[in-house]
């Protein structure tokens, strides 16, 4: 890819305002706050503003910015892969947008859009990108680092995910000569309190083990009990992973309209987002998402899990 039109859309604007998607995770926050870090510290002069509505807890920082400001930038839009997903719409008022990231490229909707999906996180995407040619006169800072290399741990919880190349040890490589503190950054970003740690507990104590599927419906009820809020407990769909007969793994949490919002994750020969993609939600091969089902459209997609395995399964026999 030439990365120069990227350059030359920053060059070209005083205002950028950078926005990811809803329900942020690692990577999107990690994106996100790194750009802006990255841009702030090469380009002082520039207003810049990291914007959304939601945060994410590890990195919790947002600015705010009036309608006026917003339509004379330039909006970047980071780890996001339809619009309906961006976290704040009013990157529609920008003069032009610009879309990076890494999910499977079925709406382009921004101006320009660069898109690989390939890479393990946006967060390595940008670093293909500002370790290119077209950006070697710029510098990167140590906490920008610190940002991106974040992002690359939780998208591949900490290098372990079938998406994980050497292209991503090489983004690896290229943010850690930047001095960033790799025991510092895996403790911020993996290690939980007592009370995450005890609700963990508890949702493998509900989980369901079946014929190579791990799932776990998690209700309000049970939300209640753990005191935890829905779109944090499904973040943590990763601790029914690791197991060697766990082809997939899926984790579903009541939401607010009663409805089931849910992460799906499975091994690298089981593709999950053909299926999420019926079920009101998308993403990657081995990592996708549903949304807003109700409990008899949950058992349809762990049915259909359960078939896919199967179906795999008697394939390799074959």
């Amino acid at each position: 890819m030439d990365f120069k039109t990227i350059k030359e859309l920053i060059l070209k604007y005083d205002t950028i305002t950078i926005f990811r998607h809803i329900r942020p995770d690692g990577d999107a926050a990690g994106s996100q706050l790194g750009l802006l870090t990255y841009l702030k510290d090469n380009f002082p002069l520039k207003k810049i503003y990291a914007l959304g509505t939601e945060t994410y807890d590890v990195y919790p920082y947002l600015d705010e910015a009036s309608d006026e400001i917003i339509k004379d930038s330039l909006a970047i839009i980071l780890d996001t892969s339809t619009k309906d997903r961006v976290d704040d719409k009013r990157y529609l008022l920008a003069k032009e947008t610009l879309k990076i990231d890494h999910h499977p490229p079925v709406d382009n909707f921004a101006d320009h859009n660069f898109v690989k999906e390939d890479s393990a996180a946006t967060c390595e995407f940008l670093c293909d990108i500002l370790s290119s040619e077209a950006f070697k006169d710029l510098e990167m800072s140590k906490k920008a680092a610190e940002y991106l290399y974040s992002g690359l741990l939780t998208d591949t919880i900490g290098f372990k995910t079938a998406s994980v190349s050497a292209n991503t040890i090489k983004a690896a490589y290229f943010l850690c000569e930047k001095g960033i503190d790799i025991y510092e950054l895996n403790t911020r970003v993996f290690d939980v309190s007592e009370h995450i740690f005890k609700y963990c507990s508890y949702m493998r104590h509900k989980s369901v083990f079946e014929d190579g599927l791990a799932y776990a419906i998690i209700n309000d009820e049970d939300l209640r009990e753990c005191n935890i809020e829905a779109k944090v407990a499904r973040n943590y769909v990763a601790q029914l992973g690791g197991v060697k007969e766990h082809r997939i793994w899926a984790l579903f949490t009541q939401n607010e309209k009663g409805t089931y919002d849910g992460s799906l994750r499975s091994q690298r020969a089981y593709i999950v987002n053909e299926i999420a993609q019926r079920y009101n939600g998308g993403g990657h091969a081995n990592a996708s998402g549903v949304k807003e089902l109700t409990l008899d459209q949950v058992n349809a997609l762990i049915n259909e899990l359960k078939n896919l395995i199967y179906c795999n399964n008697n394939d390799d026999k074959l």
